[in-house]
């Protein structure tokens, strides 16, 4: 059985802000939630304020990310359960979910990364599911993607997102506009 990640309403939508805030350039942040056996809960994502952006990598200070970690550790019920970042288009060139070579060398056995992919968009898409696993839609004229990984044994595997608040967010869109 595969990992599954379940993403809180303020997972998602901190994925969002902090992808669309920087969008041009790359985004970081960690994963706080509950890991179990075959599941993690997502309940909040932290984007990291120091991380250095550019517009084809993100770099991230390790002794900071510890005194992250040990932060959380300390002082809350919820653990680091992983990281996440944001593949932005580049140019005419879009941007996808897939790992580079870079995030795979720096994944940490034990914890799931998740990738969102920003990409410009001038048509409207439902929030839903996607193959593979992830979960896509567009917001203000972003397409996003989102897809989660998991590292186990020193194998990366896809893991399948499951998010409620994604799915119905467009329906809650609609909603208000009528």
């Amino acid at each position: 059985m595969a990992m599954e990640l379940y993403l809180s309403e303020n997972a998602f939508v901190g994925l969002l802000v902090s992808t669309i805030e920087v969008y041009r350039k790359e985004c970081f942040g960690v994963l706080l939630g509950q890991s179990m056996s075959e599941r993690i809960l997502v309940d909040f994502v932290v984007p990291y304020q120091t991380a250095t952006r550019k517009f084809r990598e993100v770099h991230v200070d390790l002794m900071r990310s510890q005194r992250v970690e040990e932060a959380v550790r300390s002082t809350s019920r919820w653990e680091c359960v992983g990281d996440y970042h944001s593949h932005p288009m580049y140019g005419a060139v879009r941007a996808t979910t897939i790992l580079s070579a870079a995030d795979r060398h720096f994944f940490k056995d034990g914890n799931v990364a998740i990738v969102v992919a920003i990409n410009d968009s001038a048509r409207q898409q439902r929030w839903n599911y996607v193959q593979g696993g992830g979960v896509s839609g567009s917001i203000n004229g972003y397409n996003i993607r989102i897809a989660g990984y998991y590292k186990a044994n020193g194998t990366i595997e896809r893991a399948p997102i499951h998010c409620p608040y994604a799915i119905g967010f467009q329906a809650k869109e609609l909603n208000t506009k009528e």
